[in-house]
């Protein structure tokens, strides 16, 4: 192997971890546009698959379990207005609220499609290439914010923006390859980045 053989593998040059795009409707509001472009920090998700132990004389047979899905954290930058900080708070707010310890509507499962809003909507990262193309997107099926990030104050502070951090929980994530995309969800999961 040498350097030209490595060149050859190293497909379009590689992918860029800064060349992504998130989009999502904030629960009950419709897509926000701004979302797309003040996301800092995103990921892939993480796929897991537990393990289950058969013992059997003194040795252990690994055996595959369940699939399991971690929660998925974004960065978000405070625009001026707090706009975006202030939409993932109601939606919070309408799935339990501060006071009365109730919904602002059912929880429904079957409101979570790509463009339709509600308290637990479907939500997407694209890869994309050089060409802002998608390479690849992955669809998070039934989100809900567990945690806003607190925001720090600091007299200190310059040359720096506000940003906080949101934690998302989902019941499951299709990628755009996924041979049962269209198993469960009436979506087409391919174009879902096209929407911001």
């Amino acid at each position: 192997m040498n350097i030209n053989d490595f060149k050859n593998h190293l497909k379009q040059g590689g992918v860029r971890p800064n060349l992504f795009r998130v989009n999502g409707p904030i629960g009950p509001s419709s897509i926000d546009p701004s979302g797309s472009f003040l996301v800092r920090t995103a990921s892939l998700p993480a796929t897991n698959l537990s393990t289950i132990l058969v013992p059997f004389r003194g040795r252990q047979i690994k055996l595959p379990g369940n699939r399991t899905f971690d929660d998925w954290t974004l960065t978000v930058i405070s625009d001026g207005e707090f706009n975006l900080r202030t939409k993932f708070e109601k939606w919070m707010e309408a799935i339990n609220s501060t006071i009365g310890n109730v919904a602002e509507q059912p929880h429904d499962l079957t409101q979570g499609n790509v463009l339709t809003t509600g308290l637990f909507p479907t939500w997407s990262v694209d890869q994309l290439d050089r060409q802002n193309n998608p390479i690849k997107t992955y669809s998070f099926f039934h989100c809900f914010p567990t945690a806003i990030g607190d925001m720090a104050l600091d007299a200190d502070a310059s040359d720096t923006l506000s940003e906080f951090a949101i934690t998302m929980s989902y019941t499951y994530f299709l990628t755009s390859d996924a041979p049962d995309v269209n198993l469960t969800e009436s979506v087409d999961i391919g174009g879902v980045g096209e929407a911001g």
